[in-house]
């Protein structure tokens, strides 16, 4: 095996090995930060192999909210299985010791989502959102005059939204 094919092969399996590890399904944004974080892949080469990797249905691509979710599928699997020892093992011991933490960030990002949409001319949505498993517990939609309030508000949603969300159902509850 030449030198280019070797490296392809092993960005394949550093990915493949990412999604089996992180036990979840992984957008392409998550990806994409984590791999040129960690200075595993860069983008070019990540979107590549990632086109390959479906392309040869390796990984599974479902949508979900407008965001695509990859996951490993069972002939990526197999391939994994086939060709871990592709990966230099320091790669693999970074992946593994960091994983937890990746995994709630992870988590952390997939479950509080706020967004705004410019309107009109003199309005902008925002949609707030608390999701679990990719179902929603709380959907709040506002109208706000401007692009600064929209941005404040998806701001501070992301910060406290794990505060905001008992404060809501508090007061939803609450009996005269």
């Amino acid at each position: 095996m030449d030198f280019e094919n070797r490296e392809r092969a092993e960005n394949k399996v550093l990915i493949l090995y990412f999604m089996n590890k992180v036990r979840m399904p992984v957008s392409n944004m998550q990806l994409t930060r984590i791999m040129l974080e960690n200075r595993f892949l860069n983008y070019f080469l990540l979107q590549q192999c990632i086109h390959e990797l479906l392309r040869d249905k390796l990984i599974i691509s479902e949508t979900k909210d407008d965001l695509d979710f990859y996951t490993p599928s069972d002939e990526g699997l197999k391939m994994l299985e086939m060709f871990v020892d592709l990966l230099p093992a320091g790669i693999r011991a970074r992946l593994d010791e960091n994983i937890d933490a990746i995994r709630s960030v992870m988590r952390l990002e997939t479950s509080v989502v706020a967004e705004y949409t410019l309107e009109n001319e003199y309005e902008y949505e925002v949609k707030c959102r608390i999701l679990e498993d990719f179902k929603p517990l709380i959907d709040i939609r506002l109208s706000v005059g401007s692009r600064d309030d929209a941005r404040s508000i998806c701001k501070n949603w992301k910060e406290h939204a794990k505060e905001i969300y008992p404060e809501v159902i508090g007061v939803l509850l609450k009996e005269k």
